[in-house]
């Protein structure tokens, strides 16, 4: 592919479509329905549920460990290799998962698992994107996260089925067989390449990835602003993801209004997204910190509340988490660079996804020195302020065009 492609054509929205079927797959095998395998898993093996969550957490820091390299490594070879090798590497970590018996190989498959993660899950994704459509990349990053938006809403039923019906070790190799049978396909068909090599060259030799561009946007303020803002949210989500219910629990919500809770924040998500692409802004990047307001909103709502009010704070912080999605695809090319969008990504995820890795952690270590959850309730408006005024500092202090020319500039000349 050597010309942007156009978001309106059949070819872009075929691309679009079946990576969203491939983002759905992936999200839902390789990451959601961890939470289904737990029980069965410690009922079968006797292992300790804080041994098994650990392993996941084990995948999730391998996965930021190696987000700056994956990024590297697509913007110097065709996103097939990478996505292909990382979607073989995902059937295999599955399968060997179905199969374990042994604590050691149930941490060690977690490596492969974790380097799965970072070659297939979203960033990847918004990499070809940025690739197939140039500078229209927005709503076609728009439309796949519309996609993929539903993966746990339609994964997590079909896991707790498989459970229920076949034995958690059979639902895992159905697992790894969707992988070969609906990733694998889609990941080894892409034809992107990275902007130096669909102008240089049709032959797959990697392309010149020089240091001294990224190195320059760690001395940029605007970056670390960004990528402080994105911690913060990244702490924020996980949290809620590791301890909402037991947090709702606490507060004396029926069991009933849990799940609802719950259940709203994925279709909340999808409805920020939706939003998004109506409205089509020229400058999207400029709702984030209306965003992270509405979040802090969100979660004061649920710091105060325990009874109706939880509802608006499941809408309303869904909405601004799915927008989050979107800001955080578009935040370097925007406010940045344009150029080498797949290392400057890789660049900023790492700290964000270590912070993920971290956040269950951390809040459960905060709940037990203070005694509750209320604690960490601030903790989170807390994080969500730092965001708002972090993004908005970047909105203010982003670079020039001219400067952002100059990073590009940089990106484009050899060094010695």
């Amino acid at each position: 592919m050597t010309s942007p492609l156009s978001p309106a054509s059949p070819e872009g929205r075929r691309l679009v479509l079946l990576l969203g079927l491939a983002q759905t797959v992936s999200w839902g095998t390789l990451y959601f329905t961890f939470t289904v395998f737990l029980a069965p898993m410690h009922d079968t093996l006797g292992w300790a549920r804080p041994f098994l969550a650990g392993g996941f957490s084990l995948g999730l820091l391998v996965w930021a460990l190696c987000s700056f390299w994956v990024g590297r490594a697509l913007d110097r070879w065709p996103a097939r290799r990478v996505m292909g090798t990382g979607t073989m590497l995902a059937a295999g970590s599955l399968l060997a998962w179905s199969l374990v018996s042994n604590q050691t190989a149930f941490l060690l498959l977690w490596l492969p698992m974790g380097v799965a993660m970072a070659t297939t899950l979203y960033d990847p994704a918004f990499v070809v994107l940025r690739q197939a459509f140039g500078d229209a990349y927005q709503r076609p990053i728009i439309g796949l996260t519309l996609i993929a938006g539903f993966s746990s809403t339609i994964c997590i039923p079909l896991a707790q089925w498989g459970v229920e019906h076949i034995g958690w070790r059979h639902t895992l190799q159905v697992f790894a067989l969707a992988q070969v049978l609906v990733c694998l396909p889609v990941h080894l068909r892409l034809r992107v390449r990275p902007q130096q090599q669909a102008s240089a060259s049709t032959v797959d030799d990697p392309a010149p990835i020089h240091t001294s561009a990224w190195r320059m946007v760690l001395r940029l303020p605007v970056f670390w602003a960004v990528v402080l803002a994105f911690v913060a949210i990244s702490l924020i989500a996980t949290v809620l993801g590791a301890h909402l219910i037991p947090l709702l629990s606490e507060k004396g919500v029926p069991t009933g209004r849990q799940l609802l809770i719950a259940a709203l924040i994925g279709p909340a998500q999808v409805l920020g997204r939706l939003a998004m692409m109506r409205f089509r802004l020229p400058h999207p990047v400029r709702v984030a910190p209306a965003t992270y307001a509405a979040m802090a909103v969100a979660l004061v709502l649920l710091a105060l509340s325990s009874g109706p009010l939880l509802l608006a704070f499941a809408l309303i912080y869904g909405a601004a988490n799915g927008i989050n999605t979107m800001l955080r695809a578009i935040a370097m090319p925007e406010l940045v660079s344009r150029n080498q969008y797949a290392t400057l990504n890789g660049l900023m995820m790492t700290p964000v996804l270590l912070a993920q890795a971290s956040a269950p952690w951390l809040g459960a270590l905060l709940w037990k020195a203070t005694g509750g959850y209320a604690a960490v309730e601030w903790a989170m408006v807390a994080c969500a302020l730092i965001a708002l005024c972090a993004f908005t500092y970047g909105l203010r202090h982003a670079p020039t065009r001219s400067a952002r020319e100059g990073v590009q500039h940089a990106e484009a000349t050899p060094t010695s």
